[in-house]
């Protein structure tokens, strides 16, 4: 039998997970339909056509920076973390490099369909991303850390 104390977060890390791995799988998702819908609609340059890949791209970052967010938030209930050394750190910091990046895919992708300027309202949308991405997660994470 295990004994558990009463500020055992455990059951609430392991919901946190499963709400990220949800989350994740529905940004798969949207990434996907908007590359399927950028090949195969006939006219992505029409107005609502635009529209509706801007909602996309909105739902994709917005999503993205919740699942970032999650996963920093369950560090805050985990009893012990391992000390910060360079490996970690620098994980860490590839992990946010890659998450910046992948979402600088579609502006590329519209880009590349000569979609101008849903390319340019999407990466200002994506700077706007990584900015509260850094300042809302990886900041505080680091401070955090840093503490312990």
């Amino acid at each position: 039998m295990v004994v558990q104390s009463e500020d055992d977060y455990s059951d609430y890390s392991r919901h946190i997970t499963t709400i990220m791995n949800g989350l994740t799988l529905i940004e798969g998702f949207i990434y996907t339909a908007i590359t399927l819908l950028l090949t195969r609609l006939g006219q992505a340059s029409t107005t609502y056509s635009q529209i509706l890949l801007l909602l996309l791209v909105t739902l994709f970052y917005l999503n993205g920076l919740l699942v970032q967010h999650l996963e920093t938030e369950t560090l805050y209930y985990c009893r012990r973390l391992p000390p910060r050394t360079r490996k970690i750190s620098f994980r860490v910091g590839l992990m946010f490099v890659v998450y910046a990046f992948f979402g600088l895919s579609i502006p590329i992708m519209f880009l590349i369909f000569d979609l101008s300027f849903l390319a340019t309202i999407s990466a200002l949308i994506w700077l706007f991303n990584v900015v509260a991405a850094f300042v809302i997660n990886y900041k505080p994470t680091a401070e955090f850390r840093r503490k312990q």
